[in-house]
């Protein structure tokens, strides 16, 4: 009985599979065949989105504070902290405040007057009555030679001409003779006279500052106005200020990625020799006196 039972089971299942297919078939036949519906560009224009603009916003970060005597940090400079043996707070700044500051690398070594291309040495008279027949030595400080020169004299290579010569004889008041010299010279580049005066060095208006550096021997500087750049292995420098009445200078040491900028007033480090008034000499007896060599 069981093998009949069976066997209708499974002719039931095929007549059902076959009647599923039947089915299928019949229906997919009258099922309409879908099409693409493609849109052409015009129909919707594209629509263009700004793109928006970020406004740009310059950062600006605060100088690290200490937040407690010698713990100095920041978001940038993380310090180190860490617990020693027993049990402290050891805080490591993130900088080695240990090494030395480096020398501001310069120092005044002098402020010297800028002296007249001509000067005074000496004169030779050859007729103690009558100055004007004197011969006159004179300076040029510019060669470093000698230019003798009579009046009327044109020195076409030192550009001057020698105009006039005098010699003034007078006493003190301890009756002691002494002279006063002076030369008159038409300096043929400015087109004016000068007088030199025997005994004393004429300086013009002019100076010259020199620098050095005790670090660097090979640091010899000159500078005539503020403000001035130079530059020496130490840094670069401006001067900015002279001071002739208490020779002095203001000098910036400038900022670089390591030091900050530093400003310092100079003062003449060697020393500086005053002027020596030069005191006249007794004078000889003029009716001996055949040459008066006067350096």
């Amino acid at each position: 009985m069981n093998k009949i039972y069976d066997k209708l089971l499974l002719a039931l299942a095929v007549l059902a599979l076959l009647a599923g297919v039947g089915f299928y078939v019949m229906k997919s036949g009258a099922l309409p065949s879908a099409q693409p519906q493609v849109g052409q560009p015009a129909d919707h224009p594209y629509q263009a989105i700004p793109v928006p603009q970020s406004s740009e916003v310059a950062a600006t970060w605060p100088e690290a504070t200490e937040q407690a005597p010698g713990e100095l940090y920041d978001v940038f400079t993380p310090p180190e902290i860490y617990i020693d043996n027993d049990g402290t707070f050891i805080f490591k700044p993130p900088y080695d405040d240990t090494k030395p500051k480096p020398p501001f690398g310069v120092y005044l070594a002098e402020i010297k007057r800028d002296a007249y291309r001509i000067q005074l040495e000496g004169y030779i008279e050859e007729d103690l009555s009558d100055a004007s027949k004197s011969l006159l030595l004179l300076s040029n400080e510019e060669t470093g030679t000698q230019v003798r020169a009579r009046i009327g004299q044109e020195k076409a290579a030192a550009e001057f001409k020698l105009l006039d010569f005098t010699i003034e004889r007078l006493r003190d008041e301890d009756d002691n003779p002494y002279k006063i010299v002076k030369a008159t010279l038409l300096d043929q580049r400015t087109g004016e006279e000068v007088v030199l005066t025997h005994g004393e060095r004429l300086f013009n208006d002019s100076f010259t500052i020199t620098v050095r550096s005790e670090q660097d021997a090979s640091v010899n500087i000159d500078l005539k106005e503020a403000p001035s750049e130079f530059e020496t292995p130490a840094g670069k420098y401006v001067l900015q200020e002279i001071n002739l009445e208490a020779s002095t200078i203001k000098v910036e040491k400038l900022a670089t990625d390591e030091l900050a900028a530093e400003t310092r007033t100079l003062n003449v480090r060697n020393t500086i020799e005053e002027d020596i008034p030069t005191v006249g000499a007794p004078e000889a007896d003029e009716s001996s006196q055949l040459f008066d060599f006067a350096f």
